[in-house]
């Protein structure tokens, strides 16, 4: 039955934004517990870095498959079979005490991910579809996500101080197994999904392990170099394997991403965007993180803690985010946000080796933070803006492959041509946010390309005195 034969009631907001907030939370959250998971588990310096790019590999490698299977299969079915795996994988993590199973329970977490973010996404925009209600719904879907990827340290550091940092992954547990129970009562059955379809198999293969291939160089890079073959040959199949991908979905009849989807402006320009922002708040994040607890010396807790007015404007700021993109468009409000993102960014270029919170750190990071949740917003918006009911988890799907595509890119980019790893001081830092800056201006000259959004004219109201013929009159016209 299609969507518009039937009754759709919109999805319960609350139960798919936590959904999300848990897993944008986990994606950070460990970053901050690594020292001590290092020293429980043995994890040699190499390959503690799988702890959290395990779950970023499978992560990015199978959100274009996740969100098309929630297009074909349902994406409620995709949404609590995810979480029942991530609740799972979390719990085997937490007793892990191998660092083998703690790498495997991280790619499970990843692979499962990758199936329920693509289904929340589509869930809400499939679920509010008229402008200003959808506006607003991705403004709290922004706001917590945003939420979730500036409080993982914050709530990392303060559960490994207090908990250990098995604590990390438990937390998962029963926010997990309390979704699973409000999803099954609370969420609908899946309207609108294309159910006659079939899985592009050779086309699903293709994209799966050529962003598999290229996740996997961008995790590696920092450590092996760039010009490595444990580096090079995997870009190099990743992106062959890409352009096959394309060639291939441009001559079946059933493709996993229809190319006529590009074609939307908005579509395009919204991933585009996604891709340069996704640098940006990974770029801005890890290199503050490393800055206060490598430079200024911070506990993990005083890192966390000073990440909070960054969060805390983030959530301040999305009703308004949400308000103006829904009655003025998303292009002027990108354009906006990435203004203050190329402010926050060009004022922790000049962060000194001996900074203050409040002077060096707080501003340029509020700044930040604003133009991150103009970025959650208004890209998600746009990335969806025009996009058909059976084709929303595909739409959802690109827009989040492309911001975690990017997350993973432009930070392995930053580490290199900071060179951070060689020890190059203060001045890593420095370029590091200056090459954030570069990448804020790049997303205000893109928000150009998204088609403006036209009012609705007003209806013509009758004048406001009129007189009117008395019932009984039988001329053609009042006197």
């Amino acid at each position: 039955m299609s969507e518009t034969s039937e009754t759709v009631r919109r999805p319960p907001l609350g139960l798919l934004c936590t959904a999300q907030f848990m897993l944008t939370l986990d994606f950070a959250i460990l970053n901050v517990a690594l020292p001590s998971i290092q020293r429980d588990l043995g994890f040699t310096d190499a390959a503690l870095q799988w702890v959290v790019g395990a779950y970023a590999l499978f992560y990015g490698g199978f959100l274009l498959l996740g969100g098309r299977l929630g297009d074909l299969f349902g994406r409620k079915r995709l949404f609590v079979g995810g979480l029942v795996l991530f609740t799972a994988a979390s719990l085997v993590g937490g007793f892990a005490t191998d660092p083998i199973v703690l790498v495997v329970a991280r790619a499970l977490q990843g692979l499962t991910a990758a199936a329920v973010s693509p289904a929340v996404l589509a869930l809400i925009a499939s679920g509010f579809t008229e402008a200003k209600e959808r506006a607003k719904a991705m403004g709290i879907f922004g706001a917590v996500a945003s939420a979730g990827f500036t409080g993982g340290v914050l709530f990392g550091g303060i559960l490994t101080e207090y908990l250990g940092w098995r604590s990390v992954m438990w937390v998962n547990v029963p926010i997990g197994i309390l979704l699973i129970a409000r999803a099954l009562k609370r969420l609908d059955a899946d309207h609108g999904v294309a159910r006659r379809g079939r899985v592009d198999l050779p086309g699903a293969t293709l994209v799966t392990v050529g962003m598999c291939a290229i996740m996997y160089a961008l995790t590696v890079a920092a450590d092996q170099g760039w010009s490595s073959a444990g580096v090079v040959w995997p870009l190099a199949v990743g992106g062959v394997l890409l352009v096959a991908f394309v060639w291939l979905q441009a001559r079946v009849s059933t493709p996993l991403v229809p190319l006529s989807i590009f074609a939307n402006r908005a579509v395009t320009a919204g991933n585009a965007i996604a891709f340069l922002s996704g640098g940006v708040m990974s770029i801005s994040t890890f290199f503050m993180s490393v800055y206060m607890q490598e430079v200024l010396g911070y506990s993990a807790i005083q890192t966390g803690l000073a990440f909070f007015p960054q969060a805390f404007v983030v959530v301040l700021a999305s009703k308004n985010v949400a308000q103006m993109t829904g009655t003025r468009g998303a292009r002027p409000v990108l354009i906006g946000g990435a203004v203050l993102l190329t402010a926050g960014s060009l004022l922790l270029t000049g962060i000194p080796v001996d900074g203050s919170l409040w002077i060096h750190i707080v501003p340029g990071g509020v700044l930040q933070g604003l133009g991150v949740t103009v970025m959650m917003i208004s890209t998600a918006v746009a990335a969806t803006y025009g996009v058909a009911g059976p084709r929303m988890g595909l739409a959802s799907g690109l827009y989040t492959s492309s911001r975690q595509l990017g997350v993973g890119l432009w930070l392995a980019i930053g580490v290199t041509a900071s060179g951070l790893a060689a020890g190059s001081g203060i001045e890593a830092f420095h370029t590091a946010f200056w090459l954030a800056a570069g990448l804020s201006v790049l997303i205000a000259a893109l928000s150009f390309l998204i088609p403006a959004t036209k009012k609705p004219a007003a209806p013509a109201r009758p004048p406001l005195l009129q007189r009117r013929c008395p019932p009984t009159s039988t001329r053609g016209a009042c006197p």
